[in-house]
């Protein structure tokens, strides 16, 4: 299968032999981009409607006929029931472009343009038909993915539009049968059973069977296809670059958790790690290797989502990364910022770093707090001395582990990074495990905890004043505070939809999530603040892509939703 760019270039060598070749290919690309959207919303109309229609008959002649004559005379109606609720079905596949969803859509627009001529002797709905059936093939280019019957099941969403679509049918179905003579006076069950008031039961019956058999396969069936799972031989490859990546940041490290697919450049010196996320392909920040292989990882990525029917995505991906997303036609949103703290100048000398001197004296002094970094390799007996303050954090939270683009408490994965505790009087109190990167450019916090119960107030300015003390002696040149979701959108008119949005949420969303007092948390110390940016395909899917992500970054609805999040657990 090809990926998107090579099914323009194949399209772009084909307008190119024909006169006026110009005018033709600039239209064709642009349908290229937005057909699938519109082709979905009309397959999913037209279906409605014929539903709809399938359940309020003509008045063809039904009295006198037997039970077989009259489902013979129903025939066309319970076609027209079935292929409207296949029809969208099949709008969730016209979405992903899958070339299946596009000759099944093809074939049940030509059924109901006959259908509407013939048995409704409604020309213009008929037109209608004819109509869509001509713009779903002449723009039969965007719809390039082959993929398996699992990638035309409906989604949950799109369950619910047909349910609603279903009891709108139901309510004039109902007022239908209402104008015939014995309404008043049949049972219920007439609504199914009687030869003419149950003409609309029947047919939006056989409609939500097909549903139902749909909704029984998509639960049957084997999952659809997802990224495998990383070899032995991709995670010694990974590890590897890991030792000698270009231009990196601190959460390359990430690559070590486990839970990421990787995929790597055609001459694998750089690789993109991601993870499934509902309908989308997540890779996280920047590719890591060599720079000048960045693009071609990214490339790997996407065809990979495609191969799979799933949307590529790129999250929390920083400036640097910016020209390959562009040139691979990712839609780019900015969604927060990273506190980068130059260490060169990092000082906690003067009026604006007094609370930070002052918790840090009050600790060591007054608590007995004492900090101590502790590099690899570490002792399981440490491990387990640390596994009660984590476990006290996240009773305390009232959270789970979050998973993607925070590491967990694992000992495997701790293993490889070093720890900063704090004891107090001899116990640990307080830890985090920092990231570094292979030319010491940065260093960065990773997992958070402190024990709620015992730890005093302003252990976490301690715990991070030490961390980024000690980076600065080691020699790195940034320390990075990780991000400020929604931070730093544009205020201006002029911002688009989604910047005004996020900057809505982020002033009056503080039930859900503190992001400015996380904000203000990480500005103590004197950082500068750097863009943090969502890429993906498509103009229209940012905001469910965020969705996705939120719940693929929170370990589901169930870490998302528990408790508004602190500004001190930013680590966790």
């Amino acid at each position: 299968m090809k990926p998107s760019s090579d099914a323009r270039l194949a399209l772009s060598g084909k307008l190119s032999k024909l006169p006026g070749h110009k005018a033709a290919s600039r239209l064709m690309e642009a349908s290229f981009d937005w057909a699938p959207q519109v082709a979905s919303l009309v397959a999913f109309a037209i279906g409605a409607v014929a539903l709809m229609a399938a359940v309020t008959p003509t008045s063809h002649r039904i009295f006198g006929l037997s039970r077989s004559e009259i489902l013979i005379q129903e025939l066309p109606e319970l076609s027209a029931s079935v292929a409207g609720t296949a029809l969208m079905a099949l709008a969730l596949g016209l979405r992903r472009r899958i070339d299946t969803a596009l000759v099944g859509a093809l074939g049940l627009l030509g059924f109901f343009a006959v259908y509407a001529f013939v048995r409704r002797e409604h020309i213009p709905a008929a037109a209608v038909c004819v109509a869509g059936f001509v713009f779903l093939f002449s723009v039969r280019h965007a719809f390039y993915r082959r993929a398996g019957l699992a990638a035309l099941a409906p989604s949950r969403p799109l369950y619910l539009a047909i349910a609603v679509v279903f009891v709108m049918a139901a309510i004039g179905g109902v007022l239908w049968a209402s104008e015939k003579p014995g309404f008043a006076e049949a049972p219920w069950w007439a609504l199914l059973t009687s030869a003419h008031i149950g003409r609309p039961g029947r047919a939006l019956a056989v409609g939500i069977l097909l549903l139902a058999v749909i909704g029984m396969w998509q639960m049957t069936a084997p999952a659809r296809r997802a990224p495998s799972v990383p070899t032995e031989d991709d995670t010694r490859r990974a590890k590897a670059l890991l030792a000698s990546a270009q231009s990196a940041r601190p959460d390359i490290q990430l690559a070590l958790l486990g839970d990421k697919s990787f995929f790597f450049s055609e001459d694998q010196s750089a690789f993109v790690m991601a993870a499934r996320a509902g309908a989308s392909l997540v890779a996280l920040g920047t590719p890591v290797g060599q720079r000048a292989a960045w693009r071609s990882a990214l490339a790997a990525m996407c065809t990979a989502a495609e191969q799979s029917s799933l949307r590529p995505v790129v999250y929390s991906a920083p400036p640097d990364v910016l020209p390959e997303l562009i040139e691979l036609g990712f839609r780019i949103e900015k969604i927060g910022e990273n506190a980068i703290i130059d260490l060169a100048s990092f000082s906690l000398v003067g009026k604006q770093r007094q609370d930070l001197r002052t918790a840090r004296r009050r600790m060591a002094e007054r608590e007995g707090a004492v900090f101590e970094m502790i590099t690899p390799p570490l002792s399981s007996s440490l491990i387990e001395a640390l596994e009660p303050v984590s476990q006290a954090w996240l009773a305390g939270q009232q959270t789970s582990e979050k998973t993607f683009s925070l590491g967990r408490f694992d000992p495997a994965y701790l293993a490889n990074f070093p720890l900063a505790v704090v004891r107090l009087h001899g116990r640990p109190a307080a830890f985090a495990n920092l990231w570094t990167t292979p030319d010491k450019q940065y260093a960065s916090l990773d997992l958070m905890r402190y024990d709620p119960q015992s730890a005093p107030n302003g252990i976490m300015d301690f715990l991070i004043s030490e961390i980024i003390l000690w980076a600065q002696r080691e020699g790195f040149a940034r320390f990075d505070l990780g991000m400020a979701p929604l931070s730093g959108l544009a205020v201006e008119r002029h911002a688009p939809l989604f910047q005004k949005l996020g900057r809505l949420v982020y002033e009056e969303a503080g039930a859900l999530y503190n992001f400015k007092g996380l904000r203000n948390f990480k500005a103590k110390f004197g950082p500068s603040w750097e863009p943090r940016y969502l890429a993906a395909k498509g103009s229209w899917s940012m905001t469910i892509v965020l969705a996705e992500i939120a719940l693929l970054t929170s370990g589901g609805t169930r870490g998302l939703f528990l408790k508004p999040v602190k500004a001190e657990a930013s680590g966790a």
